[in-house]
């Protein structure tokens, strides 16, 4: 809750018009409550709440207002007497009173994963690697007042890359596989004996119990299947040393999910959505668990909660479209079809999609014709 604002402009606004006083600017928040919920990109909160006053609004201390604005952190929900929007919206109400931003990178903002968030769901990609994938012109990070946003083209990079170091992969070989495609090249033949993973031994023998250290141990053991078992050992020590270590929770629920023990993952990545709630990749985890299992409400549960998290999230959108045609729920699945067509139309997967929504979208019509 952002704390309470004692400026003398705030209390002036009781007894003021709420006019706008700068010449030839309209008061384009007059009278309006306005509060904030999270991190804004564009600007800080003392920035965001001077911006208020002059566009003749002011700023409330409880969400009981006209608008919530939420930012980067906050969960999406509805004031009991306003309406929730995101820092794009709020952008556009305050007009000219707004950031020095342009229309374009204004609209950006809603399809923008801050770094913090990246840093959650890509853990391995650390800011100092981000850096480097971004001097190398890997990333395009969109730089803001109050922080750095990735867009969607970036996050795909860094799910990528995450792939390649989760497989044993330097960060250079990583860049090695991926340069080409941002220079422009077609060429798909790299040195693969150049940049193939090198087994490591692993010891159990160690000195530092601490849940990091038996993480990294079962990080890696379980590049491939001979060293699940290694790999699971690891993670569930590290459990016992700290029993909401995200990290082990994600990997453990992986090693159960790739060994077809769909009940063992479930239960793991349930404790990982509890431990980390705004992470979207662990509720995306657990639906894909809850639909192997056939609870199929539990994965359109999961995979909604990622996709509230990250709008952005076309895997996530995949797979409800997927669960949605289980459940004959054909105007859901022809919703998130086209969502994910929206955010991946050059994906491997859109042809898919797009005969998926044909279907759909026959399917749809006839259930309105019957219910005509």
């Amino acid at each position: 809750m952002p704390a309470k604002d004692a400026s003398p402009g705030a209390r002036a606004e009781h007894g003021s018009s709420g006019e706008d006083r700068t010449p030839g600017r309209k008061a384009t928040l007059r009278g309006k409550r306005i509060a904030f919920a999270g991190r804004l990109l564009s600007c800080d909160r003392q920035m965001a709440r001077r911006m208020v006053q002059t566009a003749g609004g002011r700023v409330s201390t409880t969400p009981s207002a006209d608008y919530l604005v939420v930012g980067v952190g906050a969960q999406t929900r509805v004031a009991p007497r306003g309406k929730a929007i995101d820092e794009a919206r709020f952008l556009k109400l305050l007009g000219p009173h707004g950031p020095p931003l342009d229309a374009a990178t204004r609209d950006r903002l809603r399809d923008l994963v801050d770094s913090t968030h990246a840093a959650r769901l890509y853990p391995r990609l650390t800011w100092g690697r981000r850096q480097r994938l971004a001097r190398h012109g890997l990333l395009e990070p969109v730089s803001f007042a109050n922080g750095v946003g990735y867009g969607f083209r970036d996050l795909r990079v860094l799910r990528e890359v995450d792939e390649m170091l989760a497989a044993g992969l330097t960060l250079a070989q990583a860049m090695t596989r991926l340069l080409p495609r941002a220079g422009g090249q077609l060429e798909l033949r790299f040195p693969m004996a150049a940049v193939k993973p090198s087994p490591k031994r692993v010891d159990l023998t160690m000195e530092e119990d601490s849940a990091d250290a038996w993480f990294d141990v079962g990080f890696c053991a379980d590049r491939d299947r001979s060293g699940f078992p290694t790999a699971i050992a690891a993670y569930r020590k590290a459990l016992e040393i700290d029993e909401h270590h995200v990290p082990s929770l994600i990997n453990l629920g992986n090693v159960y999910y790739e060994m077809g023990k769909f009940e063992d993952a479930r239960e793991v990545y349930t404790r990982a959505t509890i431990a980390d709630a705004d992470n979207p990749r662990t509720h995306f985890n657990l639906g894909n668990a809850c639909d192997e299992t056939g609870d199929l409400l539990g994965a359109m549960r999961a995979y909604r909660r990622a996709i509230l998290l990250w709008p952005g999230y076309a895997d996530a959108h995949f797979n409800l479209a997927l669960v949605a045609e289980k459940l004959a729920s054909w105007a859901m699945a022809l919703q998130h079809w086209q969502k994910f067509l929206d955010l991946e139309p050059g994906s491997e997967w859109a042809a898919v999609a797009r005969s998926h929504l044909d279907d759909a979208r026959e399917k749809s019509a006839k259930a309105v014709q019957r219910d005509d």
